[in-house]
């Protein structure tokens, strides 16, 4: 079944409809969500409350859209609520350093400049953000950022340079 039908079931009551789409879509969203928020607490909770956002809003899903976009989108909000509140963030891994043995000084460095990208991402509008997470912090080409998004390849390219553009004008002026 296709993912408009499986949402169309849920609106209609059918609980049991989610588990096909949890199951396609688990390790595409624990993944984007391990990088975002690093912490496995933090994951679960989130992954869990994407599939109850998912169940609660199935009514408002326009199939028009690709399921994966919505999905992403709600998980986004998520991650975004999350580091808002969140009060540790030193621990966020958004920067991946080469794996060599590191100083606690090193360790310090990759918490700041972590620290430093986190909050750059998560001032850019969504769509920009989606685009860089998906393409730098899960590694996905730009033809598949553009079919996880549903969206050409092209609009993905413009997004990721419009983003990092943002971000290098937002560096410059602190």
């Amino acid at each position: 079944m296709n993912d408009a039908h499986l949402i169309g079931l849920i609106v209609n009551g059918d609980a049991d409809a989610v588990r096909p789409l949890m199951e396609r879509y688990q390790r595409p969203l624990a993944a984007l969500l391990q990088r975002a928020l690093g912490r496995t607490p933090d994951v679960e909770d989130v992954f869990q409350e994407t599939w109850i956002r998912v169940v609660r809003s199935a009514h408002r899903y326009d199939p028009e859209q690709r399921f994966s976009a919505w999905l992403f989108a709600i998980a986004w909000n998520l991650v975004k609520d999350r580091w808002a509140r969140r009060v540790d963030t030193a621990t966020v891994d958004l920067v991946t350093m080469p794996s060599r043995q590191r100083s606690p000084e090193d360790l310090a460095v990759e918490a700041d400049r972590a620290e430093h990208v986190r909050a750059m991402v998560v001032r850019l509008p969504e769509r920009l953000a989606q685009a860089i997470l998906l393409r730098y912090f899960e590694e996905l080409s730009e033809r598949e950022v553009a079919e996880r998004l549903g969206i050409p390849v092209g609009t993905v390219k413009s997004r990721i340079h419009n983003g990092l553009r943002l971000m290098r004008e937002s560096d410059e002026l602190q």
